[in-house]
């Protein structure tokens, strides 16, 4: 992947591997390019040059794909007018199967009624429950209480043994909790690390 904004190269020198039934992170500063990667590898972002590939076959457009992939972005997702089962049900997923008790409770109410962590736990939830191949979650803990971060990783957790996840996230110590393989993203490449702890150190992403 290359994108380019007038002469400034953004990314560049990308290499990133999503196996299905694994949690790959991508960590990063403001402003590196995380969520444009994202939104290229989704495809409603177009870089300067491209190759996504699904099981080795080049994909031009992976949102169009019908069972393949969804995006989480940082802004809401769902129509505040909309009610909770009905955003589930938009997903492909019916809130009375699901059996987490807070859905039950709020599944009635409109998603402009919801506080901005319940809209943002739930918004996540329609996409990791969606019935596709791999999810790509663009900072999912962002405004969510310590239990709802907790809850999320579980979820995420139980979700991978169906599907490919890919995160990005601040909270860089839960995202390393969950994470099966981790990709640094610095000045506009990605890096595999091996021992993602000492790395992010030595790279000066994170304080010793």
């Amino acid at each position: 992947i290359e994108l380019t904004f007038g002469n400034q190269k953004i990314l560049q020198n990308i290499y990133l591997k999503i196996p299905r039934h694994q949690v790959t992170a991508i960590l990063g500063r403001n402003g590196g390019g995380k969520s444009c990667l994202l939104q290229i590898i989704f495809g409603t972002l177009a870089p300067t040059y491209k190759s996504v590939r699904w099981n080795g076959q080049y994909v031009e457009s992976p949102y169009q794909k019908r069972g393949l992939v969804r995006y989480l972005p940082q802004h809401p997702l769902t129509p505040s007018s909309m009610r909770v089962k009905e955003a589930f049900e938009w997903y492909g997923i019916h809130a009375d199967t699901i059996g987490y008790e807070k859905i039950s409770l709020l599944k009635d109410q409109r998603m402009g009624q919801l506080s901005g962590g319940e809209r943002r736990f739930l918004e996540t939830l329609m996409i990791l429950l969606s019935p596709v191949q791999f999810v790509l979650l663009d900072e999912p803990f962002s405004h969510l209480s310590p239990i709802y971060v907790e809850q999320l990783k579980t979820i995420i957790q139980e979700q991978k043994a169906k599907k490919g996840i890919l995160i990005t996230d601040h909270l860089y110590r839960d995202v390393l909790d969950i994470a099966d393989q981790t990709y640094l993203l610095q000045n506009g490449a990605t890096y595999l690390l091996s021992n993602p702890q000492q790395e992010l150190i030595d790279r000066g992403y994170i304080p010793e």
